[in-house]
């Protein structure tokens, strides 16, 4: 089973274009919580600048993964400029605070170090500068390769060694997360979901809570908000959601939703209009 793949169809974490061209100075990214970036840096130059961190230079073609846990600010160390290309992911915020990613700082990949992924980019760039017919989607299925390509790097090379996506590879508390990630509308807890991992419920509780950051239940209840929200925004009933994601009745989600997201799914909802 194919957990991560799982993972990303069922999260339609599909990568949109942010921005694209010449930086001149400073590029402040002012991102909502639960939101991951990716930037292509193609040519120039640019200085990563984050607080209470070092700059760090970064003066070679490079990918730039950020978590939704990071600010920073890029600023261009060249008079020409930097060209740079930046898509966003969204997790939700929800999903942010369970850490999907396990990364809490921005991870740096030359393009040297990913050499694989590199035609990629060159078919995405080719893309958005001849922008025919259907280009948007082109970005967003490449933008969606290129960043599991970088989290399978990352697990690979321990810049990433812990949250949901490093759990998914995991034997046994892999086969936990497919079967909330595969059925969130079953009414799961903590004693069903340690016998999928084959562990006792405090071995299974213990590790999970170890490598995600979270425990199984909020884990859970997060990515059972994230589905909702998308469901949401594709104007399904909330009657419909509710049992969709495993809650008995609309009210029982308005409730869960409100202490998960601060405010009731309706008033959610409006705001992202």
């Amino acid at each position: 089973m194919d957990a991560i793949s799982e993972f990303f169809d069922r999260a339609q974490l599909n990568g949109q274009l942010f921005f694209a061209g010449k930086v001149y100075g400073t590029l402040d990214v002012n991102k909502p919580e639960g939101t991951a970036f990716l930037h292509i840096l193609d040519k120039g130059g640019v200085d990563l600048v984050r607080a209470g961190h070092p700059r760090i230079a970064l003066n070679e073609p490079c990918l730039l993964l950020c978590p939704s846990t990071c600010r920073y600010k890029l600023l261009s160390t060249t008079e020409q400029g930097a060209d740079i290309m930046c898509a966003t992911f969204e997790f939700g915020v929800g999903m942010g605070r369970s850490f999907p990613l396990g990364v809490t700082d921005t991870l740096v990949f030359p393009f040297s170090r990913i050499a694989s992924v590199v035609p990629v980019i060159e078919a995405l760039l080719a893309e958005f500068r001849g922008q025919a017919p259907g280009f948007r989607k082109g970005l967003s299925v490449l933008f969606e390769y290129i960043l599991i390509v970088l989290v399978r790097q990352a697990i690979s090379d321990g810049s990433i060694a812990k949250g949901g996506l490093f759990a998914m590879l995991d034997p046994q508390l892999g086969k936990a997360l497919s079967g909330m990630h595969a059925r969130p509308e079953h009414d799961w807890d903590l004693k069903q979901l340690a016998q999928l991992a084959s562990m006792s419920r405090s071995t299974f509780s213990a590790q999970f809570l170890k490598v995600v950051g979270v425990s199984p239940i909020s884990y859970l209840t997060a990515w059972r908000m994230k589905l909702a929200q998308d469901l949401m925004k594709q104007g399904v009933k909330l009657k419909v959601v509710a049992a969709s994601v495993g809650y008995s009745s609309q009210a029982a989600l308005s409730r869960a939703f409100v202490l998960e997201m601060g405010v009731p799914p309706g008033e959610w909802l409006k705001r992202q209009e």
